[in-house]
């Protein structure tokens, strides 16, 4: 009897390690077959652009632009839609094979029709050949007025030019449907970026770059983000927070601040709203500049101003979407020159706050 328990014991060990082989070797297989279809794929791709980069480049020169921020997605379609290239999802996939993804720079390129995949991405690597005097770069929290006078500074158009053609000119843009009627109208989508503009661009032409820029940020930060404000009221937001936030770490916080004032329906009195109503940068807020008459001043009205106040960047919309969650209602500087503020939930803590604020003067 206890030889065939042994008997029976030691069939079992071999049905087990029989099946355990079986199984290992199932895995291998899965894994070999797997390697040689991701081997396949990826050496045709190399086969596709290879073969592709044989191609006569001697036809005609086709623009296309590339703007700053673009993703190798971007710029697939970009050249696709120029019919440079005959597959958005090879040119990504070269383009990481090949090093190149990541490595693209903005401006405006002319490609030869025909050419090689690899030669196009050579050619975006190494950047637009640009006259440096048409460089400009718009920095985070400009003003509209602000932008204007710098490309007047910089030869490129009169500041006129540019302000009346940003009040009366016809843009066709989805983001800027349902915009009110407001002085500075485009002020908010004039996208702070590095810009190239070519000789003789007018300033329709620089505007139109400007949204198209901030074309990428709606698309990628502010069309699908489900909130329940507008894209205007989101670039206002964006504004304010770009115009009182220096510290990263802080810019969702304030965000938090403000959606929590509307909806206690408190008055925002963000300084910065003041300073845009009267035109002025001021370190300090005075008493006279809270009573100007204006619907940006959020001291006087109730809810958000009624448009940006200057053109905020991505982390600013990034903010405005990504609330941090909190209970904070209040603000302020936490010394002179620090750009650090300190948050509360209660009046109490934030005039004890405000009075350290006022005494970091007289350090």
């Amino acid at each position: 009897m206890e030889d065939k328990r042994r008997r029976r014991r030691k069939k079992q060990r071999t049905r087990i390690i029989v099946a355990a082989v079986i199984a290992v070797l199932a895995v291998i297989v899965v894994i070999f077959a797997a390697f040689k279809i991701y081997n396949f794929a990826f050496s045709s791709a190399r086969e596709y652009v290879n073969s592709s980069s044989e191609s006569s480049a001697g036809g005609e020169e086709v623009s296309v632009e590339i703007p700053e921020g673009a993703t190798t997605k971007d710029i697939a379609k970009i050249l696709n839609d120029a019919g440079l290239i005959d597959s958005e999802i090879i040119f990504r996939i070269q383009s990481r094979m090949s090093g190149y993804d990541g490595t693209y720079i903005q401006g405006k390129y002319s490609i030869p029709m025909g050419s090689g995949a690899e030669e196009i991405m050579a050619i975006l690597s190494a950047g637009p050949q640009v006259d440096e005097s048409r460089r400009v770069t718009i920095p985070e929290g400009y003003t509209a007025q602000r932008i204007a006078s710098l490309l007047e500074e910089r030869g490129i158009v009169t500041a006129d030019d540019f302000i009346n053609e940003m009040n009366t000119g016809t843009f066709d843009y989805d983001f800027l449907s349902g915009i009110p009627k407001r002085d500075y109208y485009l002020e908010g989508y004039l996208f702070p970026a590095t810009y190239v503009f070519e000789e003789g661009a007018t300033a329709h032409d620089i505007i139109c770059q400007m949204l198209d820029r901030f074309q990428i940020a709606y698309d990628n930060i502010l069309k699908n983000s489900g909130s329940e404000y507008t894209t205007d009221e989101l670039v206002t937001v964006a504004s304010m927070i770009e115009s009182e936030i220096q510290v990263p770490e802080e810019r969702a916080i304030a965000a938090g601040v403000i959606y929590n004032r509307l909806e206690a329906g408190m008055r925002l009195q963000i300084d910065s709203t003041v300073q845009y109503a009267n035109n002025t940068r001021n370190e300090v807020v005075t008493y006279d500049d809270l009573e100007v008459d204006s619907p940006y001043n959020t001291y006087q009205n109730y809810g958000l101003p009624i448009g940006p106040i200057c053109n905020p960047g991505e982390a600013a919309m990034e903010a405005a979407v990504n609330p941090d969650d909190n209970n904070y209602l209040y603000y302020v500087v936490k010394e002179r020159g620090s750009g650090e503020h300190v948050f509360t939930d209660n009046y109490d803590d934030f005039l004890v706050a405000r009075e350290n604020y006022h005494n970091s003067f007289n350090n």
